[in-house]
């Protein structure tokens, strides 16, 4: 039998815990008003993952060791496991990741990142955790509800870390909520009705009382949404729930506020979301945003995606263009050590507006941030032109180090014709990897190690921009635009 749990201060957001306590003691529905079913179903999901948690731990005790850092677990057909730091993740065959990292608590701590990342794993989630996504469906959406049940005392954070534990009284019934099981349409519509779902109830018991109140639960989620996206810190968070709840132009309407505000990772990610629809109304406000972005102020993330939506659309195009160059010329963005947009910018003027590019691109591959010089060569080696190889040619005689010519070298071996072997073949002769002495590895030396997969991986995530983009390039593009 579940453990009672105690009563605490009706607050808000403390009627989850009343509800959660009634309807898993199987009692009567919790007088006065319901909880918002977001925060009872992420409360829920959370007890669920205690559970999950504490289970990995005994598996690691009877069945794994740090003998090994990886491989498959001894007994469980199909699972794998991967040690990293102080964690261990466990793979399912069905793809579910469970990580956890030792607090010394036997699984009891929960790292946010971790419990989002094994909820959008589920290929096959149970009635909880499926309510929970269907309200919050991202990572972020849910990391911000954490938030709010942490600021109202159902979590509790580490002193010194982001992680938390759910209260005592979930905790100690975390097994009983793990067992529950959600087959049976009388249980999964009393569970509805403790937990105020109202529009899972009006699925198990349809009627029109239940569909009245099914329609009042939306109108009252949209103003959760939108009281979210009005605070700063949960902005970005909130918008991919909106997006699926809201008509295009009002969701256009909500954006154009964000995009009007700042130019900031938020209203960046605004614009994302945005030209995801190109059948929506265009929004006004991107090209605002172009107009009042300064290099010497802005980081280049929205920037990009202005211009990118407008590009795409074929609005502004002289403006965009000349913006994207401007950004691109910065050398060092506040908080860098250099410019970690600038193979994104040169991509996209590649894309749109092939002879303004090549500068950039050139750039890009002699970066001094390697994710920067990755993306182009990756992008360069997907596209496959004979201009390709030569400018990864021209960046590989440039380079001076392993590290600096480590993806360069790995597109060149990818492509494979006699002029890209043997370029790579000259360079490695006339160069030395410096190794360490005793135990531990140089970064440069790490970079070696893994600049093939990360290169492959790279190009395939770039292939089908590749051969988008290829018909409109001239094979000969550096020497038509530097003549």
């Amino acid at each position: 039998m579940p453990r009672k749990l105690s009563r605490v201060t009706k607050t808000p957001v403390h009627h989850v815990l009343i509800a959660v306590s009634s309807v898993l003691a199987a009692g009567p529905v919790a007088a006065g008003p319901p909880p918002d079913p977001w925060h009872a179903w992420l409360l829920v999901a959370l007890a669920r993952q205690v559970d999950r948690q504490r289970w990995l731990v005994r598996v690691q005790r009877e069945r794994l060791s740090h003998a090994s850092r990886r491989g498959d677990v001894p007994g469980m057909p199909g699972w794998k496991f991967y040690f990293h730091g102080i964690g261990l993740c466990l793979t399912a065959p069905d793809g579910e990741t469970i990580d956890v990292d030792d607090h010394g608590d036997n699984g009891l701590t929960i790292d946010p990142w971790f419990f989002t990342q094994r909820i959008l794993s589920l290929p096959y989630p149970a009635l909880p955790e499926r309510r929970l996504l269907a309200f919050l469906p991202t990572a972020d959406a849910m990391a911000a509800a954490i938030g709010e049940l942490t600021r109202e005392g159902l979590l509790v954070r580490n002193e010194h870390r982001h992680v938390f534990r759910v209260v005592p009284e979930i905790e100690e019934n975390a097994g009983a909520f793990a067992a529950i099981d959600f087959s049976d349409a009388s249980l999964r519509a009393r569970w509805a009705e403790h937990l105020g779902d109202h529009e899972l109830l009006a699925v198990e018991r349809p009627s029109a009382a239940t569909q009245a109140r099914a329609a009042a639960q939306r109108d009252a989620y949209k103003r959760y949404l939108r009281a979210g996206i009005a605070h700063e810190a949960t902005a970005s968070a909130f918008i991919e729930p909106l997006e699926t709840v809201l008509e295009p132009a009002e969701f256009v309407d909500v954006c154009a506020g964000l995009i009007d505000a700042s130019v900031n990772a938020t209203s960046g990610h605004a614009i994302e979301r945005l030209d995801v629809h190109p059948d929506y109304p265009v929004c006004p406000a991107v090209a605002r945003l172009l107009a009042r972005a300064d290099p010497a102020l802005h980081h280049p993330y929205a920037v990009h995606a202005a211009a990118r939506y407008l590009l795409r659309r074929g609005i502004e195009r002289d403006r965009a263009v000349e913006v994207v160059l401007a950004f691109a010329r910065v050398e060092v963005v506040a908080g860098y050590l250099g410019n970690p947009f600038l193979g994104e910018l040169a991509l996209l003027l590649l894309e749109h507006a092939p002879p303004h590019a090549l500068a950039a691109l050139r750039r890009g591959l002699r970066s001094s941030t390697p994710a920067v010089r990755t993306d182009v060569a990756a992008a360069l080696a997907a596209l496959g032109q004979a201009w390709c190889l030569r400018e990864l040619v021209l960046a590989l005689d440039d380079a001076a180090t392993f590290e600096e010519s480590a993806s360069v070298r790995a597109a060149l071996s990818w492509i494979g014709s006699d002029e890209a072997r043997a370029a790579v073949a000259h360079w490695t002769q006339t160069h030395v990897l410096r190794t360490t002495e005793g135990p531990g590895y140089r970064w440069e030396e790490i970079q070696e190690a893994c600049a093939d997969d990360s290169l492959a991986y790279e190009i395939d995530e770039r292939r089908a921009w590749a051969d988008a983009t290829r018909p409109g390039i001239d094979p000969d593009f550096d020497r038509v635009v530097w003549g």
